[in-house]
């Protein structure tokens, strides 16, 4: 097996954007009927991972016949603590309206601020998917609650960056300062302090707003220890004189444009917008796994008979209108296994 074979990890083909397109624009239930399923986003619609795990969801849902209504927390354009407390009681209230059977939750502030004060009440079952926190941070799993975990890709990133470039032998990591970005900090140092990251991460960054980020990215540019950038997470970043969140392309397109260095991600959105690679958790699975744990709740089954699992999908995304703008000529082998190419 060559070692790209092994890099590549289960690697399944993203869901058309047909498709994606048709189950993000099916209607769901007015929001005064009961059903059967209550979905808790963290975040808002339209975000590229909200969309995808969505896609993930509807899909069994749709064949089934289950019905379901979305709340969401819109916490990533609103990263306050008064705004997150705020959106998790909404959310409850909403619980409280519909009286589901079943609750999806999505991502990790959905579990703070919602799931986790539900742990252990026999009168509802919680799903989540999208946590990437150790699950006994929220009192996981409990006789009513299971889900399935995110783990990134970092180690697989990293290896395909250097896959394509052998020679980059140092990278430094900026991303934003949200509770997401914790996390995955977290998990990467211990990952780092285990010897298990192919290519040096020498340094990390979390910018307090957009003038630092610039800061941080002219910094690293300078630097000739540095051969390439590693961005998970640029959502939360704060224009430093208004205080609002600046576009997440908008980041990504003012770095690409001032750095003669690649960048590598670990979600779907970094190539998307502009970077040059990712290795990426997969949204479908998180959706589809919740939703086909949801079925077998109505079907009769309780979540303490349906164990927590952790994701097991990922893609390949190569940039590149971004490798050629860097001259970068990406291995032959590489671009016939990757799973999706933007050009």
């Amino acid at each position: 097996m060559t070692a790209w074979r092994m890099v590549r990890i289960h690697l399944k083909r993203v869901l058309s954007l047909v498709l994606l397109a048709g189950l993000i624009g099916i209607s769901p239930p007015a929001a005064a009927q009961a059903v059967d399923v209550l979905i808790v986003h963290s975040y808002h619609p339209g975000y590229d991972w909200v969309d995808g795990v969505n896609a993930g969801i509807l899909r069994p849902f749709q064949e089934a016949g289950i019905s379901y209504q979305f709340e969401y927390m819109d916490t990533k354009r609103h990263p306050g603590e008064d705004w997150k407390r705020t959106s998790g009681k909404k959310a409850k209230a909403m619980l409280e309206k519909l009286k589901p059977t079943v609750v999806i939750a999505v991502d990790d502030n959905a579990q703070t601020y919602f799931a986790k004060d539900y742990a252990g009440r026999s009168e509802i079952q919680v799903i989540f998917c999208g946590v990437n926190a150790d699950p006994d941070r929220y009192g996981y799993p409990a006789n009513n609650i299971t889900g399935i975990l995110e783990r990134t890709y970092v180690d697989q990133t990293l290896q395909l960056l250097n896959m394509i470039n052998p020679y980059w032998d140092a990278v430094a990591l900026i991303c934003d300062a949200s509770a997401t970005a914790e996390l995955v900090l977290k998990r990467l140092e211990d990952t780092k302090a285990a010897g298990k990251l192919p290519v040096p991460v020498v340094s990390l960054s979390q910018p307090s707003n957009f003038d630092e980020w610039k800061k941080t990215v002219l910094a690293n540019e300078q630097d000739p220890l540095i051969k390439a950038l590693l961005i998970p997470l640029y959502h939360t970043v704060k224009d430093h004189q208004t205080g609002r969140s600046v576009l997440p392309a908008a980041i990504m397109q003012w770095t690409t444009a001032h750095t003669s260095k690649p960048i590598v991600g670990l979600w779907p959105f970094s190539p998307q917008d502009g970077a040059l690679a990712a290795v990426v958790v997969d949204p479908h699975e998180h959706g589809r796994t919740a939703a086909l744990m949801a079925k077998q709740i109505l079907a009769g089954k309780s979540a303490a008979e349906l164990p927590m699992v952790q994701n097991r999908d990922g893609y390949v995304v190569i940039n590149m209108k971004c490798a050629s703008a860097l001259n970068i000529e990406v291995p032959f082998e590489i671009l016939q296994t990757a799973d999706r190419i933007i050009e």
